[in-house]
Protein backbone atom coordinates (compact mmCIF):
# COMPACT_ATOMS: atom_id res chain seq x y z
CA UNK A 1 0.00 0.00 0.00
CA UNK A 2 3.13 2.76 1.59
CA UNK A 3 4.75 2.12 -2.63
CA UNK A 4 1.26 2.75 -4.52
CA UNK A 5 1.07 5.62 -2.14
CA UNK A 6 4.52 6.75 -3.13
CA UNK A 7 4.35 5.82 -6.78
CA UNK A 8 0.89 8.06 -7.15
CA UNK A 9 2.35 11.33 -5.41
CA UNK A 10 5.64 10.73 -7.55
CA UNK A 11 2.96 10.73 -10.86
CA UNK A 12 1.42 13.38 -8.97
CA UNK A 13 4.40 15.85 -9.20
CA UNK A 14 5.83 14.29 -12.43
CA UNK A 15 2.30 15.73 -14.02
CA UNK A 16 2.73 19.14 -12.31
CA UNK A 17 6.26 19.20 -13.66
CA UNK A 18 5.15 18.23 -17.13
CA UNK A 19 2.20 20.85 -17.10
CA UNK A 20 4.74 23.78 -16.31
CA UNK A 21 6.38 22.48 -19.09
CA UNK A 22 3.47 22.89 -21.11
CA UNK A 23 2.92 27.14 -19.47
CA UNK A 24 6.34 28.64 -18.61
CA UNK A 25 9.62 27.15 -18.59
CA UNK A 26 10.19 26.01 -22.51
CA UNK A 27 8.98 29.26 -23.13
CA UNK A 28 11.32 30.97 -20.44
CA UNK A 29 14.36 28.44 -22.60
CA UNK A 30 13.86 30.34 -25.54
CA UNK A 31 14.07 33.76 -23.88
CA UNK A 32 17.49 32.71 -22.90
CA UNK A 33 18.73 30.86 -25.47
CA UNK A 34 19.90 33.43 -27.63
CA UNK A 35 21.84 36.52 -26.30
CA UNK A 36 22.07 39.15 -29.09
CA UNK A 37 22.70 42.52 -28.88
CA UNK A 38 19.13 43.45 -27.52
CA UNK A 39 20.62 42.74 -24.20
CA UNK A 40 22.33 45.73 -23.75
CA UNK A 41 18.90 47.79 -23.83
CA UNK A 42 16.93 45.55 -21.26
CA UNK A 43 17.22 45.58 -17.45
CA UNK A 44 19.76 45.45 -15.75
CA UNK A 45 22.40 46.01 -18.62
CA UNK A 46 20.05 48.90 -19.82
CA UNK A 47 20.68 50.79 -15.99
CA UNK A 48 24.64 50.12 -16.07
CA UNK A 49 25.82 50.37 -20.12
CA UNK A 50 24.80 54.39 -20.26
CA UNK A 51 24.71 55.29 -24.30
CA UNK A 52 26.69 58.66 -24.38
CA UNK A 53 27.40 59.13 -21.13
CA UNK A 54 29.95 58.40 -18.62
CA UNK A 55 30.72 54.67 -17.25
CA UNK A 56 32.36 54.00 -13.92
CA UNK A 57 34.19 51.56 -15.03
CA UNK A 58 35.44 52.93 -18.00
CA UNK A 59 37.02 55.79 -15.72
CA UNK A 60 38.30 52.71 -13.27
CA UNK A 61 40.09 51.24 -16.41
CA UNK A 62 41.57 54.24 -17.66
CA UNK A 63 42.59 55.25 -14.31
CA UNK A 64 44.39 51.32 -14.62
CA UNK A 65 45.87 52.17 -17.96
CA UNK A 66 47.95 54.87 -15.60
CA UNK A 67 49.00 52.36 -12.99
CA UNK A 68 50.04 50.37 -16.26
CA UNK A 69 52.06 53.35 -17.48
CA UNK A 70 53.81 53.46 -14.12
CA UNK A 71 54.93 50.05 -13.45
CA UNK A 72 56.54 50.79 -16.94
CA UNK A 73 58.33 53.55 -15.60
CA UNK A 74 59.51 51.63 -12.91
CA UNK A 75 60.28 48.28 -14.81
CA UNK A 76 62.68 50.43 -16.99
CA UNK A 77 64.40 51.92 -14.06
CA UNK A 78 65.21 48.49 -12.60
CA UNK A 79 66.29 47.05 -16.08
CA UNK A 80 68.81 50.44 -16.16
CA UNK A 81 70.13 49.50 -12.96
CA UNK A 82 69.77 45.38 -13.42
CA UNK A 83 70.62 45.03 -17.27
CA UNK A 84 67.60 43.20 -18.00
CA UNK A 85 65.78 43.39 -21.23
CA UNK A 86 62.71 45.73 -21.13
CA UNK A 87 60.07 45.76 -23.84
CA UNK A 88 60.78 48.91 -26.10
CA UNK A 89 58.58 52.22 -25.62
CA UNK A 90 57.99 52.30 -28.92
CA UNK A 91 56.05 49.01 -28.64
CA UNK A 92 55.09 49.70 -25.16
CA UNK A 93 53.14 53.31 -26.32
CA UNK A 94 51.45 51.73 -29.35
CA UNK A 95 50.05 49.09 -27.43
CA UNK A 96 48.80 51.80 -24.68
CA UNK A 97 47.11 53.80 -27.23
CA UNK A 98 45.62 50.70 -28.67
CA UNK A 99 44.24 49.45 -25.44
CA UNK A 100 43.09 52.98 -24.54
CA UNK A 101 41.11 53.51 -27.68
CA UNK A 102 39.25 49.36 -27.39
CA UNK A 103 38.73 50.55 -23.58
CA UNK A 104 36.24 53.11 -24.28
CA UNK A 105 34.41 51.19 -26.97
CA UNK A 106 34.87 48.14 -24.91
CA UNK A 107 30.62 47.76 -24.60
CA UNK A 108 30.33 48.39 -28.66
CA UNK A 109 32.88 45.86 -29.02
CA UNK A 110 30.32 43.49 -27.17
CA UNK A 111 27.57 44.27 -28.63
CA UNK A 112 29.08 43.76 -31.98
CA UNK A 113 30.25 40.07 -30.91
CA UNK A 114 26.99 39.72 -29.15
CA UNK A 115 25.47 40.53 -32.75
CA UNK A 116 27.45 38.12 -34.51
CA UNK A 117 26.35 35.25 -32.45
CA UNK A 118 23.03 36.64 -32.88
CA UNK A 119 22.99 36.13 -36.99
CA UNK A 120 24.75 32.76 -36.43
CA UNK A 121 21.89 31.74 -34.44
CA UNK A 122 19.16 33.24 -36.82
CA UNK A 123 20.57 31.70 -39.70
CA UNK A 124 19.93 28.57 -38.05
CA UNK A 125 15.95 29.42 -38.00
CA UNK A 126 16.20 30.51 -41.79
CA UNK A 127 18.15 27.36 -42.63
CA UNK A 128 15.37 24.88 -40.33
CA UNK A 129 12.03 26.67 -42.20
CA UNK A 130 13.34 25.74 -45.06
CA UNK A 131 13.97 22.36 -44.15
CA UNK A 132 10.99 21.41 -41.85
CA UNK A 133 8.78 24.39 -42.06
CA UNK A 134 9.12 26.03 -38.15
CA UNK A 135 11.64 27.47 -36.25
CA UNK A 136 14.53 25.96 -34.08
CA UNK A 137 12.90 26.73 -31.03
CA UNK A 138 12.27 25.22 -27.03
CA UNK A 139 8.42 26.15 -28.12
CA UNK A 140 8.27 23.98 -31.05
CA UNK A 141 10.06 21.32 -29.45
CA UNK A 142 7.08 21.25 -26.54
CA UNK A 143 4.13 21.31 -28.87
CA UNK A 144 6.23 18.08 -30.16
CA UNK A 145 6.49 16.68 -27.08
CA UNK A 146 3.17 17.17 -26.39
CA UNK A 147 1.46 15.26 -29.50
CA UNK A 148 3.19 12.05 -28.17
CA UNK A 149 0.26 9.91 -27.39
CA UNK A 150 -0.30 9.44 -24.30
CA UNK A 151 2.45 11.00 -22.72
CA UNK A 152 0.74 13.47 -20.32
CA UNK A 153 -1.04 10.22 -19.11
CA UNK A 154 1.88 7.55 -18.64
CA UNK A 155 2.78 6.32 -15.27
CA UNK A 156 6.15 6.46 -13.66
CA UNK A 157 7.30 3.05 -13.93
CA UNK A 158 6.58 2.69 -17.94
CA UNK A 159 8.84 3.21 -20.18
CA UNK A 160 7.52 6.29 -21.42
CA UNK A 161 6.62 6.97 -18.09
CA UNK A 162 10.05 7.33 -17.49
CA UNK A 163 11.19 9.38 -20.68
CA UNK A 164 8.78 11.66 -19.34
CA UNK A 165 10.44 12.27 -16.03
CA UNK A 166 13.66 12.34 -17.61
CA UNK A 167 11.82 15.27 -20.15
CA UNK A 168 10.50 17.27 -17.17
CA UNK A 169 13.52 17.42 -14.12
CA UNK A 170 15.73 17.71 -17.26
CA UNK A 171 14.19 20.48 -18.06
CA UNK A 172 14.29 22.49 -15.27
CA UNK A 173 17.87 21.47 -14.67
CA UNK A 174 18.61 23.39 -18.03
CA UNK A 175 16.47 26.36 -17.11
CA UNK A 176 18.73 26.62 -13.73
CA UNK A 177 21.86 26.42 -16.01
CA UNK A 178 20.63 28.25 -18.52
CA UNK A 179 19.92 31.20 -16.20
CA UNK A 180 23.34 30.76 -14.81
CA UNK A 181 24.95 31.33 -18.55
CA UNK A 182 22.46 34.38 -19.09
CA UNK A 183 23.93 36.09 -15.86
CA UNK A 184 27.57 34.93 -16.76
CA UNK A 185 27.38 37.08 -20.05
CA UNK A 186 25.71 39.64 -18.04
CA UNK A 187 28.69 39.87 -15.59
CA UNK A 188 31.05 39.52 -18.50
CA UNK A 189 29.60 42.43 -20.71
CA UNK A 190 29.46 44.66 -17.85
CA UNK A 191 33.60 43.82 -16.14
CA UNK A 192 34.65 44.53 -20.63
CA UNK A 193 36.51 47.64 -20.14
CA UNK A 194 38.25 46.15 -17.44
CA UNK A 195 39.03 42.45 -19.46
CA UNK A 196 40.57 44.95 -21.89
CA UNK A 197 42.78 46.99 -19.91
CA UNK A 198 44.35 44.12 -18.61
CA UNK A 199 46.23 43.86 -22.36
CA UNK A 200 48.20 46.95 -21.32
CA UNK A 201 50.82 44.39 -20.10
CA UNK A 202 51.90 40.72 -20.53
CA UNK A 203 51.46 40.46 -16.53
CA UNK A 204 47.86 40.55 -16.77
CA UNK A 205 46.91 39.35 -20.39
CA UNK A 206 46.34 35.77 -19.21
CA UNK A 207 42.92 37.31 -17.31
CA UNK A 208 42.23 38.91 -20.83
CA UNK A 209 42.40 35.65 -22.23
CA UNK A 210 40.11 34.04 -19.77
CA UNK A 211 37.57 36.63 -20.45
CA UNK A 212 37.38 36.20 -24.15
CA UNK A 213 37.29 32.47 -24.00
CA UNK A 214 33.99 32.66 -20.86
CA UNK A 215 32.12 34.95 -23.44
CA UNK A 216 32.88 33.03 -26.45
CA UNK A 217 32.13 29.80 -24.90
CA UNK A 218 29.09 30.86 -23.44
CA UNK A 219 27.86 32.48 -26.54
CA UNK A 220 29.16 29.10 -28.55
CA UNK A 221 26.74 27.56 -26.56
CA UNK A 222 23.49 28.51 -27.84
CA UNK A 223 24.40 28.05 -31.64
CA UNK A 224 25.60 24.42 -30.51
CA UNK A 225 21.90 24.46 -29.03
CA UNK A 226 19.91 25.32 -31.87
CA UNK A 227 21.46 22.26 -33.42
CA UNK A 228 20.64 20.26 -31.15
CA UNK A 229 17.02 20.99 -31.27
CA UNK A 230 16.99 20.60 -34.25
CA UNK A 231 17.76 16.84 -34.61
CA UNK A 232 14.07 15.84 -32.80
CA UNK A 233 11.97 18.79 -34.88
CA UNK A 234 13.15 17.22 -38.19
CA UNK A 235 12.08 13.72 -36.85
CA UNK A 236 8.62 13.42 -38.37
CA UNK A 237 7.19 10.03 -36.53
CA UNK A 238 6.80 11.06 -32.88
CA UNK A 239 5.06 7.72 -31.53
CA UNK A 240 8.39 5.79 -32.68
CA UNK A 241 10.15 4.78 -29.65
CA UNK A 242 13.76 5.93 -31.29
CA UNK A 243 12.32 9.60 -31.43
CA UNK A 244 11.50 9.12 -27.61
CA UNK A 245 15.17 8.46 -27.39
CA UNK A 246 16.43 11.32 -29.17
CA UNK A 247 14.05 13.57 -27.04
CA UNK A 248 16.10 12.22 -23.86
CA UNK A 249 19.35 12.19 -25.93
CA UNK A 250 18.50 15.61 -26.97
CA UNK A 251 17.69 17.14 -23.50
CA UNK A 252 20.59 15.37 -21.43
CA UNK A 253 23.63 16.75 -24.04
CA UNK A 254 21.57 20.07 -23.63
CA UNK A 255 22.42 20.08 -20.43
CA UNK A 256 26.14 19.24 -20.32
CA UNK A 257 26.68 21.28 -23.78
CA UNK A 258 28.31 24.48 -22.26
CA UNK A 259 30.95 21.63 -20.66
CA UNK A 260 31.21 20.17 -23.99
CA UNK A 261 31.54 23.60 -25.76
CA UNK A 262 34.63 24.47 -23.00
CA UNK A 263 36.71 20.88 -23.43
CA UNK A 264 36.56 21.69 -26.63
CA UNK A 265 37.50 24.94 -26.84
CA UNK A 266 40.43 23.98 -24.44
CA UNK A 267 41.48 21.14 -27.03
CA UNK A 268 41.91 23.56 -29.58
CA UNK A 269 44.02 26.23 -27.27
CA UNK A 270 46.21 23.34 -26.28
CA UNK A 271 47.17 22.44 -30.19
CA UNK A 272 47.30 25.85 -31.11
CA UNK A 273 50.24 27.72 -29.27
CA UNK A 274 48.52 31.65 -30.55
CA UNK A 275 51.05 34.12 -29.21
CA UNK A 276 50.17 37.46 -27.75
CA UNK A 277 50.47 39.95 -30.40
CA UNK A 278 51.72 42.49 -27.86
CA UNK A 279 54.42 39.95 -26.71
CA UNK A 280 58.10 40.72 -27.99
Amino acid sequence: MEANDIITNLNYLLEKVFKSIEGEIFKTLDKLTIIGPEILKEEPLKNIVFENKVNGLVIIANTLILFFVIYYVFKQLIGIYNGNKIESIYVFIIRIIIVCIIVNFSYYICEEILNIFGILGESIDTYASDLINRKVTFENLKDSIINIENIINTDLVSLDGIIKGIISFGSVSILISFSVRYVTVIFLIIISPLAFVCLSSNLTSGIFNMWVKMLIVNLTVQIGIKLLIFIPLAYKNQNDIIYKIILVGTISLIYKFNIFIKELLARISNENNVKNIFKD
